[in-house]
């Protein structure tokens, strides 16, 4: 099992490395304003930490460990999770190109984007967290850790979407409306 904590810890070192290094990119770009923010970029941080900590934390409470104890099947599963979740979260970030910012503000003349995994959701870089931690939850095989992992995170990504839809309906106005109409929030042809 100490080679499923390496591997495990590693991916997720990778994951904090990616969302620092696009913090620190908003940053020599003039970018990540928190004017409108209402601080969710710090918000999503927190609750993404505490969840994924409380999740390691409680994983070593050995009533919640999923039926049939422990197997590397399911830690691989989770793991493809972790991983598919960091990639559509890459893919998100690079479709979106300057137009991403890591808190929510807009920039002038700022179109609707549709290509790529805008295509049929609205928020693919969230779900890319979400992702993430579910996979995580599924990595560690524990209930009680599963819902750790994704409840704070999932919280604040709800707060944040709320927040983030408002600025962009006042920046793009209709052809934002429509996108809307034609997509899904994180979830493809459900939420």
């Amino acid at each position: 099992m100490a080679v499923f904590w390496i591997v495990l810890t590693s991916i997720s070192v990778v994951w904090i490395v990616f969302e620092i290094w696009l913090v620190i990119i908003d940053r020599k770009q003039g970018k990540g304003n928190p004017g409108i923010d209402r601080g969710t970029r710090y918000l999503n941080f927190i609750c993404i930490a505490l969840g994924i900590t409380g999740a390691a934390i409680l994983n070593g409470v050995s009533q919640f460990f999923f039926p049939g104890g422990r197997t590397s099947t399911v830690f691989w599963i989770g793991l493809i999770i972790m991983l598919l979740g960091l990639s559509l979260r890459i893919w998100a970030v690079s479709t979106l190109g300057t137009s991403f910012r890591t808190t929510v503000e807009t920039h002038v003349n700022q179109k609707v984007v549709k290509g790529g995994p805008y295509k049929l959701i609205r928020h693919p870089s969230y779900s890319g967290i979400l992702m993430m931690c579910v996979g995580y939850g599924i990595a560690v095989q524990n209930w009680l850790s599963l819902v750790m992992a994704v409840f704070l995170p999932l919280s604040a990504l709800i707060y944040r979407i709320h927040i983030e839809e408002v600025a962009l309906l006042a920046s793009m106005g209709s052809e934002y409306e429509e996108y809307r109409r034609h997509t899904k929030k994180i979830v493809p042809w459900i939420w």
